[in-house]
């Protein structure tokens, strides 16, 4: 039943509360206004329509809260079924929020629910009666439930009822066990994939330097090889050499040190010059020799240095962590291997879940074929006692 309703900014009304006893209530007054806007907010915890006009005028949000208890077991067992979950306590909160801009917000104790869920909720909570009307008794939910406390079936049902949470949660856990499985499948065939086009790589730590190094020898082969051996000539090989210069030079330089002993100075360290350069210029000799033109090999280069930088760009990491990231993959694989809970242990729980629950469901319908013929039997002797012989109810 309905325990407490609370509405804030519903059309007239800024904040009303009220708090409803055990027993009959009744909500009185001379015009229909206030008891109507009441109805309405109550209406809008099951389900119904709501638009910006309900929002008090100045305000943005309207709210409505209401707290239903469940005295009732076979109520609480309804209510659960519809909320898929077990409830703690013997009630639920069910709000409703209207912004002014739009987009209506339904809570039940907290959890967000859609407004389809209020109305088959508000089944169970609510039931509207008019001088025509009885919207209930339309409810095929509802006539199972007037059934089943007129034959007492209220174990057989507890029974159903037990039943079929089991095989939903089963169904659950299976969605979750699959998808799960999915998921790793997809898992390993990424890291299979990835360590197939990392091992076709054959990445080497320091690689890329060495090759950007290459390329910059072999695209300036040429001029490298006219500095070096030009060098080399100019250094030593040619007339007029450094060196032989250097070896002019010297002789001066001992010959004027007979007249001034400090030049002596700089006859040493001009014979000690001319070994550095001989020197100097064997290298470029060599060096020389090495620099060669090689357009096959620029272009190797060129290709592996553009495939090692695809990798680098398409996992956004350095070659050499690369390295250590295909290292990596061998033990993700396996740890996700090793994770080999499967759906047949649960399919089995389902079937043997399901088993039981069509049991249930054969022991709970032929219970109530048998209660439906007996309360046809009673209601048809009430139906003649009020005055309509010609009525006839069929279950």
């Amino acid at each position: 039943m309905l325990r407490e309703l609370a509405v804030h900014n519903l059309a007239l009304i800024e904040d009303v509360r009220v708090e409803l006893r055990d027993g009959f209530c009744a909500w009185t007054g001379e015009t229909g206004a206030g008891k109507s806007l009441l109805l309405g907010a109550l209406g809008l915890l099951v389900g119904e329509r709501g638009s910006a006009d309900l929002i008090r005028s100045g305000s943005d949000e309207l709210r409505v809260t209401g707290l239903f208890e469940l005295t009732r077991p076979e109520l609480k067992r309804g209510v659960e079924a519809v909320l898929e979950q077990t409830l703690e306590e013997d009630h639920v909160i069910v709000s409703r929020r209207l912004p002014r801009e739009g987009g209506s917000k339904a809570y039940v104790n907290d959890t967000p629910v859609s407004v389809t869920l209020l109305r088959k909720l508000g089944e169970f909570l609510v039931d509207v009666h008019g001088q025509r009307e009885s919207h209930s008794l339309l409810e095929p939910s509802y006539q199972i439930q007037l059934l089943d406390a007129f034959g007492k079936l209220g174990d057989l049902r507890r029974g159903y009822d037990e039943k079929a949470v089991r095989v939903r949660d089963l169904r659950r856990r299976r969605a979750e066990l699959f998808a799960k499985q999915e998921a790793r499948q997809r898992e390993l065939s990424l890291i299979r994939f990835e360590r197939e086009e990392l091992d076709a790589a054959r990445m080497k730590p320091g690689e890329l330097p060495g090759l950007l190094l290459d390329r910059d020898r072999l695209t300036h082969a040429q001029s490298l090889q006219e500095f070096t051996a030009g060098a080399a000539g100019r250094l030593y090989d040619e007339d007029g050499s450094v060196v032989e210069q250097l070896g002019r030079l010297l002789k001066e330089a001992q010959h004027w040190a007979n007249v001034d002993p400090d030049l002596s100075e700089v006859a040493k360290r001009l014979d000690a010059l001319a070994p550095e350069v001989r020197d100097i210029a064997e290298t470029c000799r060599d060096l020389s020799d090495r620099f060669e033109a090689d357009p096959a090999r620029l272009d190797a280069v060129e290709k592996r240095i553009q495939q090692l930088k695809r990798l680098e760009a398409k996992y956004r990491k350095p070659i050499d962590e690369l390295i250590a990231y295909r290292n990596d993959l061998d033990g993700r694989e396996a740890a996700i291997s090793k994770d080999q809970s499967d759906l047949s242990g649960i399919d089995g729980e389902l079937r043997e879940a399901f088993a039981e629950l069509k049991t249930a469901a054969g022991a709970l319908s032929k219970a109530r074929a048998k209660v439906g013929k007996k309360l046809v039997a009673e209601t048809q002797k009430h139906l003649v006692n009020l005055g309509m012989p010609d009525a006839r109810l069929d279950c």
